[in-house]
């Protein structure tokens, strides 16, 4: 079971709602979350509140749907998320996938919570239930070969990222900025 302060939730735009509900439902169960919407403020420098939010964490949810799509940020956060969960044994990671969508790629490694919120009014009982089982613990190998293989795995999704990146950016009018709207 996650001690009581160190449940990271991790969410795309169209999940910030199930994050907001989770969170609360976390809270009254005496467990602290960090989620962004919480916890970052402002003049802080969002990367590194994240990095130590993920270091301190000893489980990561994170909240993914057929319409989540991932902005930079969100790439960075998810990045961030499994770097620390495939280097620390005692991480524990749960993907949480909302309604009939598929488990994302670079979460396919890790067995996924499927809920249906319009369905289930108790699903965030479920997520409880995950985090703290100690049969959904994911213990990694500590080994120099196993190290190696997480970290090829890093660079895989590092270079697949940016392809998505690239294309999706070759979709874009030359003419706008995807961040900014127009240059």
């Amino acid at each position: 079971m996650p001690r009581s302060n160190d449940v990271f939730i991790s969410y795309a735009a169209d999940t910030k709602p199930l994050a907001e509900e989770l969170t609360l439902a976390l809270q009254r169960e005496g467990i602290h979350t960090w989620a962004d919407f919480k916890d970052l403020k402002p003049g802080q420098l969002w990367k590194d509140e994240i990095e130590h939010a993920l270091e301190d964490a000893q489980a990561v949810v994170i909240l993914v749907s057929p319409d989540s799509q991932s902005s930079r940020w969100v790439e960075v956060e998810w990045r961030l998320a499994l770097t620390k969960a495939w280097a620390d044994p005692n991480k524990t990671l749960i993907p949480v996938v909302v309604g009939g969508s598929e488990t994302p790629p670079f979460l396919r490694d890790w067995v996924s919570l499927r809920i249906d919120p319009s369905a289930e009014p108790h699903w965030t009982a479920d997520i409880l239930r995950a985090l703290r089982s100690a049969q959904n613990r994911v213990v990694h190998g500590s080994g120099s070969r196993e190290r190696q293989e997480r970290h090829a795995r890093l660079d895989q999704i590092a270079r697949a990222t940016e392809e998505v990146r690239r294309r999706e950016l070759s979709d874009i009018p030359a003419d706008t900025d995807p961040q900014r709207g127009l240059l």
